[in-house]
């Protein structure tokens, strides 16, 4: 029984591998069910969410909104606040992130579960990397990015990523010490990648 999370770029198949281990050990599969939670939790709409987390400029409104009391925004733009602090997404992140944990026997993709578990017994981190090129031909497989785009919307998506995470995690987010192991999907197929997990993780 343990929890496991998988740390993540763009089109690097990490959901496809988590499903595919959440699966085989018969444990819950997360990552965008959180989405919604957190959107609850802090009382905007998934969208306002979404470009919270992909955008680098959201802080601007952010900032823009201080000027404002939450009660007047509330007022005009209903239940959805329109923006999104970047400590209080944090704390609802984390304490969505910790309940799910607690129940044990759960694989967790992105969010940040590896920084905010990072302490947490009997739970085995993992990032998953692959070459601009495997990852490229990934997203036009699987998530349907056109060809001639492919890479400019991937290296867009991880410099939002890079800032996100900073924002919300501070430094360290990054450090390949809060892994148990880094696997590059570009190099080995999925099952074998998941074989190396499941070992690590003393599951097999």
């Amino acid at each position: 029984m343990a929890v496991i999370t998988i740390s993540r770029d763009l089109a690097s198949g990490a959901r496809r591998l988590g499903r595919m281990l959440a699966k085989k050990l018969d444990y819950q599969y997360v990552d965008k069910s959180l989405f919604q939670k957190i959107a609850e939790d802090l009382k905007v709409s998934e969208r306002t969410l979404e470009s919270f987390e992909k955008s680098r400029e959201y802080r601007i409104s952010n900032k823009f909104s201080k000027a404002f009391s939450q009660s007047y925004i509330e007022r005009i733009v209903g239940f959805d606040k329109s923006v999104v602090e970047e400590q209080e997404y944090q704390n609802s992140l984390k304490n969505l992130i910790l309940e799910t944990a607690r129940e044990d026997n759960v694989v967790i993709v992105g969010r940040a579960g590896c920084f905010f578990l990072k302490d947490m017994k009997n739970c085995y981190h993992f990032r998953l990397i692959a070459s601009m090129d495997w990852r490229k031909k990934y997203a036009v497989k699987h998530l349907n990015i056109p060809a001639k785009k492919a890479q400019e919307i991937l290296e867009r998506r991880d410099i939002n990523q890079h800032w996100f995470l900073r924002s919300i995690c501070g430094k360290g987010f990054d450090d390949p010490l809060l892994f148990h192991a880094i696997l590059n999907m570009s190099r080995m197929p999925t099952e074998k990648l998941i074989e190396i997990i499941l070992s690590v993780a003393n599951l097999n």
